[in-house]
């Protein structure tokens, strides 16, 4: 395994190789010495990093929404995709005939390896550095591949559901929405929609799609909606 190269693309320096070499060792290679206790240990260091980074730099986010942002980005697609751009699948130790395949063919993409082995990677980082490092890294990884970081959280947020649930908390009711608008050429139409909560509308939401234009509506009325609950407190 050539550490140099390894380590160059994750952008950290190990002092004991042997995490590396564990973080890159699937069980059919060792069923005793593998990546599987460091991934475990990655997945919680990983959330805990995703966590506080939501909640320093979102601050007008409630706990529900929070947990989804989050989980958009620890989910394994999220994971799978930094992996890729690292080039993780060259290193991977595995038997090529245990029906996963060879780490850098076709039929070794495997996603859920993959990621895996990538939560392994940040869980070494963790324990021959510290947290502050593993946070540094994990960050400049999703900064650096992931650059329109906040646009994917939102893009992966089901306002709508957040909105529900909360409303239902709050009033016992569910949202209405209604379209009020509907404007341009059939191939190009946007749609302008209401969102209303025991007859008053709390948001307005446009988008090229009706459910586009519901989750942004949606949006709106749950800030609208926090900013009353904040101001009852």
């Amino acid at each position: 395994m050539d550490y140099n190269i390894i380590e160059k693309r994750i952008g950290y320096s190990f002092k004991d190789k042997t995490l590396l070499d564990l973080a890159f060792t699937h069980k059919s290679i060792n069923q005793a010495r593998n990546y599987e206790r460091l991934e475990f240990l990655g997945d919680a260091v990983i959330g805990a990093i995703v966590a506080e980074y939501l909640y320093l730099n979102f601050k007008d986010l409630n706990e529900g929404e929070l947990s989804r942002y989050r989980a958009a980005l620890v989910r394994l697609d999220a994971l799978y995709d930094i992996a890729e751009k690292l080039k993780i699948s060259e290193f991977i130790l595995k038997e090529r005939d245990n029906g996963i395949g060879a780490a850098g063919g076709a039929n070794g993409k495997n996603k859920r390896i993959i990621s895996n082995v990538y939560e392994a990677v940040i869980g070494a980082v963790f324990l021959d550095s510290s947290h502050e490092k593993a946070k540094e890294i994990l960050l400049s990884h999703i900064h650096r591949f992931n650059p329109d970081i906040y646009k994917e959280i939102l893009e992966n947020t089901d306002f709508k559901t957040t909105l529900q649930e909360l409303v239902q908390k709050e009033t016992g009711t569910t949202p209405e929405y209604r379209t009020v608008k509907k404007e341009g050429p059939v191939h190009n139409v946007v749609f302008t929609i209401c969102v209303k909560i025991n007859g008053e509308i709390l948001g307005y939401g446009t988008g090229r799609s009706k459910k586009i234009a519901e989750q942004n509506g949606a949006k709106e009325a749950l800030k609208k909606i926090l900013e009353k609950i904040n101001d009852k407190k």
